[in-house]
């Protein structure tokens, strides 16, 4: 690593370890990961250098540090989330609307629909 790039991960780890202690309180969960040694090799060293409590808090600070980086395309895909949810929300509407869903479910219950699904029987060669 030459200079500039241990300045940059320096600057890096103290926004890190600040926004870490401002939201330690916020911690709403735990989300398993498989990382690569590699990955996890500079987790522990953020550990040993006790610029981080333990794992834990590392991957947490790099994840926060990763989703600072690149907040604008993450603003971007959050509102066409948005509008995905919104079109799904309406086509699951007009569906319910139709009928199809109820007329499936009854066909279901009296086993009118063949393994298929499609009204036709297959044919076998016996």
């Amino acid at each position: 690593m030459n200079k500039h790039q241990k300045i940059q991960f320096s600057q890096m780890v103290e926004r890190s370890v600040e926004q870490a202690t401002k939201n330690l309180s916020g911690t709403k969960g735990v989300v398993s990961v498989r990382l690569s040694q590699e990955e996890i090799d500079v987790i522990d060293q953020l550990v040993f250098l006790e610029l981080a409590k333990n794992r834990s808090d590392a991957t947490a600070m790099l994840i926060r540090e990763g989703i600072r980086t690149h907040e604008s395309l993450f603003n971007e895909m959050r509102e066409y989330t948005a509008e995905l949810e919104q079109v799904k929300a309406k086509m699951q509407r007009r569906i319910q609307e139709s009928g199809l869903v109820g007329r499936l479910q009854q066909a279901d219950d009296r086993e009118e629909i063949p393994n298929g699904g499609d009204g036709h029987e297959s044919k076998s060669n016996d």
